[in-house]
């Protein structure tokens, strides 16, 4: 079993959307209930239909598709881990979402008005330090 996310989208399309060009591989769609969607590394997220909001999910079966995000939660925010900042503010674009860049991290917003963070993988020295 893997530990899930829940966040509440009032379109499921538009949030499958969202979330599949931020690198999650959709793996479950139950239309007008919910979308269950795999990262590579991180929790699952459950999308269902709501005004916004994410909260802890139900632990679900461990698909086995995923996507090539990594994705993590922090003080309520999807935090979404990428090789290059640079890299994803091109490809953000290039699929036409809007983001705000803070230097360090891009802020988006979901079709849910839910935060959401792109941040880099911390980097580590040889020696295995970071």
């Amino acid at each position: 079993m893997s530990e899930s996310v829940v966040v509440y989208v009032p379109d499921l399309g538009q949030g499958v959307s969202f979330y599949q060009a931020l690198g999650l591989a959709l793996e479950e769609l139950i239309p007008e209930r919910e979308a269950l969607l795999a990262p590579l590394e991180g929790p699952l997220l459950l999308l269902r239909p709501g005004g916004g909001g994410v909260e802890p999910g139900p632990n679900r079966p461990r698909p086995e598709g995923r996507g090539f995000a990594r994705l993590g939660l922090e003080e309520g925010r999807l935090v979404f881990f990428v090789e290059s900042l640079e890299h994803e503010r091109l490809r953000l674009s290039k699929y036409g979402l809007a983001f705000r860049d803070a230097g360090d991290h891009l802020l988006l917003f979901d079709p849910g008005e839910n935060p959401v963070l792109v941040q880099e993988l911390p980097r580590t020295t040889p020696e295995g330090g970071v």
